[in-house]
């Protein structure tokens, strides 16, 4: 006989309720080795994975055409950083605002309305690049829109993942949803650099357009049954200011930010302002050789996030994380190191596989970690505290930039490489608390 909700009431968690609600054959299946494709059993958990591909390989191709464009158009990593660095002004000014409207608004609508937003704006620059009247302000204007949206989109897409799987099964959707943009990040910069070269940007923008629809149109068929945790009502700036508050006071939140920031100040420049210059300057190539670049990282995350969703017997998360950042760093080290004294393209990919591979596993541990260590009525609103990380992502862009047309981007890559893996050390030895974490003390928790 099938146990409902209200017989198993006195023995299950309120998260486990929850989750016989939506999913009312959980209860048997509470025990079954989670393998790993197992969440994709989820109807709507498929909807939001094909979602997940379709608007990570739209951002992927959108990243590497604005930086080979921009590149192309001004000569300058200085400019390509500042470009990037309008990401960080809707970051800073909308995640609050963001996380909290998360909390309150039915995700699969942010969601929705966000992709129609990047389509629109998509389609237009496409226009202008057609016209022949692209100036390099429309770079920086579509940036700051474009991020604007995404801002909205992103803590709305990561929390969505948690209402449509059990509890138990987050981590392994998590994964999954890791390996869709892995997959994305792997295809969309090898798409965008040969488009570049037989048609010319605006029909990557054109495509980029096409998928954010395709988006829009998977989330709008999820129907979510699963219920929301009921709380008090919270005025809308209450909402935004208990999220900080738990993020800051709680320390196992705490040292997941603080481990959460090392990848977008040190490492992630590396992707997105030096990279261009390595393919132009270090290794004498055009839009076609930076798309491998990427996608060569991202066929690293596509391998790493299988590989974690088929980790899931592992229970030492926080080691996992520490291991993967090391690898990490010490990966793109490697690579700054060969790409430097050979300049030869095929010798330093490798370096960049490995790397990807590693930040699969670190990423998608971390944002799991943190969200799981979040109430449920928060998680919204950690999400959004969770974006402010990537504040420092476009402002180590613009100085790894600038410092790269004065001193090269090996030197510049190899230093702040370095550096990430000089914080993972010091996290390994002076934190007992991210050395012992563990996965089944969060998924038990209510």
């Amino acid at each position: 006989m099938t146990a409902t909700p209200s017989d198993s009431a006195p023995a299950i968690s309120d998260a486990m309720r929850r989750d016989l609600v939506a999913f009312p054959d959980e209860l048997e299946r509470q025990h079954d080795t989670i393998s790993t494709f197992y969440a994709f059993r989820y109807r709507n958990y498929r909807l939001q994975w094909t979602g997940d591909l379709f608007t990570s390989a739209a951002q992927w191709i959108q990243q590497t055409v604005v930086g080979w464009l921009v590149y192309d158009l001004t000569g300058s990593g200085q400019i390509l950083g500042s470009v990037n660095l309008m990401r960080s002004v809707p970051i800073l000014l909308v995640s609050p605002m963001a996380g909290a409207a998360t909390d309150r608004i039915p995700r699969n609508r942010i969601i929705a309305w966000s992709q129609l937003a990047m389509a629109i704006m998509t389609f237009l620059l496409a226009g202008l690049i057609i016209a022949g009247r692209l100036q390099i302000w429309h770079m920086f204007a579509f940036t700051l829109l474009m991020s604007t949206a995404q801002t909205f989109n992103m803590p709305a897409r990561q929390t969505f993942v948690f209402d449509l799987v059990p509890r138990r099964v987050a981590p392994n959707a998590v994964a999954l949803s890791w390996a869709a943009f892995s997959l994305a990040r792997s295809v969309g910069p090898a798409v965008g650099g040969g488009l570049i070269v037989l048609f010319g940007p605006a029909n990557n923008f054109v495509l980029q357009g096409v998928a954010y629809l395709l988006v829009m149109s998977t989330v709008l068929m999820i129907r979510n049954t699963k219920p929301r945790e009921v709380r008090p009502p919270r005025s809308f700036f209450k909402g935004m200011r208990d999220g900080y508050a738990f993020a800051l006071s709680d320390p196992q939140a705490r040292i997941t930010l603080v481990m959460s920031l090392i990848s977008p100040m040190f490492m992630i420049p590396l992707h997105m302002a030096l990279l261009p210059i390595f393919a132009a300057r270090v290794f004498d190539s055009n839009a076609a050789g930076l798309g491998v670049l990427v996608g060569s990282i991202g066929f690293g995350g596509l391998f790493g996030g299988g590989l974690t969703a088929a980790l899931g017997r592992i229970d030492r998360r926080g080691m996992l994380q520490l291991v993967a950042l090391l690898v990490m760093s010490g990966a793109e080290f490697a690579f700054c190191v060969v790409a430097g004294l050979t300049g030869s393209l095929w010798l330093a990919v490798p370096c960049l596989v490995v790397a990807g591979t590693a930040e699969s596993l670190y990423t998608t541990t971390n944002t799991t970690v943190l969200q799981l260590a979040a109430p449920e009525h928060l998680r919204g609103s950690m999400a959004g505290v969770l974006q402010l990380s990537f504040l420092v992502m476009p402002i180590g862009g613009l100085i790894a930039g600038t410092a790269a047309d004065h001193v090269g981007a090996p030197l510049v890559g190899a230093v702040l490489t370095a550096t990430a893996f000089v914080c993972g050390v010091a996290i390994l030895l002076l934190s007992p608390r991210m050395r012992n974490l563990r996965l089944s003390h969060l998924t038990r928790e209510a």
